[in-house]
């Protein structure tokens, strides 16, 4: 295996610009490993999971900056959980998925783009941007293109990313009114998560539009789309709520973890779902 002290070593590039970062990108390909924290990659190093040959880091490009975009927002690929908690009038959901990562430390590193790209038990910031729609912008040696985040997951560890191409920034362009994240971990305070769920909305009388994220239980995070159908145009009531949370689970295989069953994990995540729903008709309807 690889040595990541020997390959920082011998093929450790950091450009100070977009451009240059794409050149290396064509240049490498799929063997490059492309870094700003570092948080899950030295994982995925360590691991055995990936064996690059050479590391790009992007810690030096102009990609760190949350800019209104809109009716929505623009999120630089490099932007640090840390300061999207410090950040004014972003959706809630994707504040409280960064501030459930663990620690001061890896709030300060883990970054957005990094977490787009980490699998289960991480990603949690991906599963809030997936339920707000979120769009990530390619860049290549072609120049550049748009994929939805719903599209862009292929498998474990596979993306809808091309091998010239590097994630510069995240966009998000007409997030529902509400939005709420949870997760739960096996840890006593926070950590990685055993299950999230994410949703976000819009509803006055019915529900106008819906979308449901789940995390964890697969090796990215997806969209329950049964759930969203079986809500919108329907008056959100905790009947309604009980119902579409068994089908939380309907277009998945859960994926098996050391931690807990395939039914505890099914379970958890209808608790965490009815949980986000509960409280919001407590809030807007008056319990």
């Amino acid at each position: 295996m690889t040595n990541l002290s020997t390959l920082m070593y011998e093929k450790y590039f950091s450009p100070t610009s977009v451009a240059a970062a794409v050149k290396l990108k064509t240049q490498f390909k799929d063997k490059a490993l492309l870094v700003a924290g570092g948080t899950a990659s030295v994982q995925l190093v360590s691991k055995g999971f990936i064996e690059p040959e050479a590391i790009i880091s992007l810690d030096r490009l102009p990609l760190n900056y949350v800019r209104k975009k809109g009716k929505g927002f623009e999120i630089g690929a490099t932007t640090t959980a840390a300061a999207l908690v410090m950040e004014k009038g972003l959706p809630d959901c994707l504040i409280q998925a960064a501030q459930g990562i663990h620690g001061l430390a890896l709030k300060e590193t883990a970054t957005v783009g990094g977490n787009i790209f980490t699998p289960a038990p991480g990603g949690d910031m991906a599963v809030a941007l997936l339920s707000l729609g979120a769009e990530l912008v390619l860049r290549g040696k072609n120049g550049t293109r748009t994929v939805p985040l719903s599209k862009f997951y292929r498998g474990p560890l596979k993306f809808n990313i091309r091998n010239d191409e590097i994630l510069t920034a995240v966009v998000v362009r007409n997030p529902p009114r509400f939005s709420a994240f949870v997760k739960h971990t096996p840890w006593r305070y926070t950590g990685p998560s055993l299950a999230s769920v994410s949703v976000a909305m819009d509803a006055d009388e019915v529900v106008q539009r819906i979308n449901v994220a789940v995390g964890g239980l697969t090796p990215h995070p997806y969209l329950a789309t049964k759930v969203e159908k079986s809500l919108k145009g329907q008056k959100l009531t905790t009947e309604a709520i009980d119902r579409s949370a068994s089908l939380l689970t309907d277009e998945v295989e859960i994926s098996e973890t050391g931690f807990a069953s395939k039914q505890y994990l099914r379970h958890l995540v209808q608790v965490l779902y009815k949980r986000i729903l509960n409280s919001y008709l407590e809030k807007h309807r008056g319990g």
